[in-house]
């Protein structure tokens, strides 16, 4: 993507409606000024701004808002960089920002790496996971666990359904059972 200025100082691109980011067509403008302030933030708090802005419309499949899914997730890291990763461990899968949107706000290729490892691409959930342990990138490992740990939480449906225990039982149980081994695994070494 390339990054240009206009007289405002406003950072703009070669594409039409994309600013440094683009949200299904709400665009976002960072002027020069707020661009180094948004840099200038800690990784977590960069984080929880951003996620609060990607995701403050969405729900999750109980119909709580999102955020709160992504705080959870988080929440038990003491890490700050780890728990920024947590937080944004969905942005690439399920909104429109892109590794380079990751790239112009600052983050590093390592970090933009445990997103991109947390991002389902594959055909089945099954593939996914097996690619995600094969990484052996143990911050992306962590994370997804506690992703499925909270998906796993039947407690956040107010009116759970059969469907929502068969997609527990067959989904998240069996990820979670993977991810035991090889965490397990990892820490025999």
């Amino acid at each position: 993507m390339k990054i240009s200025k206009s007289k405002d100082g406003t950072v703009l691109n070669d594409s039409f409606w994309y600013h440094p980011f683009c949200l299904k067509g709400l665009v976002v403008v960072f002027t020069e000024e707020k661009l180094k302030y948004y840099k200038s933030l800690s990784i977590y708090k960069r984080s929880k701004e951003l996620v609060e802005l990607l995701f403050k419309d969405k729900k999750d499949k109980s119909g709580c808002p999102y955020l709160h899914h992504l705080e959870k997730v988080s929440e038990d890291f003491e890490d700050e960089r780890i728990k920024a990763m947590a937080l944004m461990h969905d942005t690439l899968e399920d909104t429109n920002l892109t590794k380079e949107d990751l790239e112009n706000l600052g983050y590093d290729s390592s970090f933009i790496n445990v997103i991109e490892l947390l991002t389902n691409t594959y055909k089945t959930y099954d593939e996914y996971i097996d690619k995600l342990l094969s990484s052996n990138n143990i911050e992306a490992i962590k994370i997804k666990l506690k992703d499925v740990l909270h998906n796993m939480d039947i407690s956040r449906f107010v009116s759970p359904r059969p469907k929502d225990y068969e997609r527990i039982r067959n989904k998240y149980v069996k990820s979670y059972l993977k991810i035991i081994d090889k965490l397990e695994g990892e820490m025999k070494k």
